[in-house]
């Protein structure tokens, strides 16, 4: 059954990016649907399992934010010899990567512990 609620929160979180990125001027075709595509599969499952991420232990949480975080701002920094246009999207790119790959994480655990926990379910 499809969550309609995480699927538009998907979408909506999705479309964010990609209109700051228009708005700065900044459009390569390729960039900006990989940007779109990582934020909407973020969004969909930061709104799937939000109650997931509300419990969770504070210092995952905050190690989470400041290797995003650092890892956009301070990976891709002022003093590399690239447009300041480009430097944005690429910071809009690592931090959807980066939110997408650990919410993926928490759907393969929520996953594995729904299965470990009624043998019956076969693989869909």
């Amino acid at each position: 059954m499809i969550d309609n609620e995480a699927l538009t929160g998907g979408l909506v979180i999705g479309i964010i990016p990609p209109f700051v990125l228009s708005l700065d001027g900044f459009w390569d075709p390729w960039l900006v649907f990989f940007v779109w595509v990582s934020f909407t599969i973020a969004g969909w499952l930061l709104v799937r399992r939000r109650a997931v991420l509300r419990g969770g232990d504070r210092r995952w949480n905050t190690l989470f934010v400041l290797l995003i975080v650092g890892g956009s701002q301070f990976g891709i920094h002022m003093n590399l010899p690239i447009d300041s246009d480009l430097r944005i999207a690429l910071w809009f790119l690592v931090m959807g990567i980066g939110l997408a790959a650990m919410l993926i994480g928490v759907e393969i655990g929520r996953h594995s512990v729904e299965r470990s926990s009624n043998p019956d379910v076969t693989a869909d």
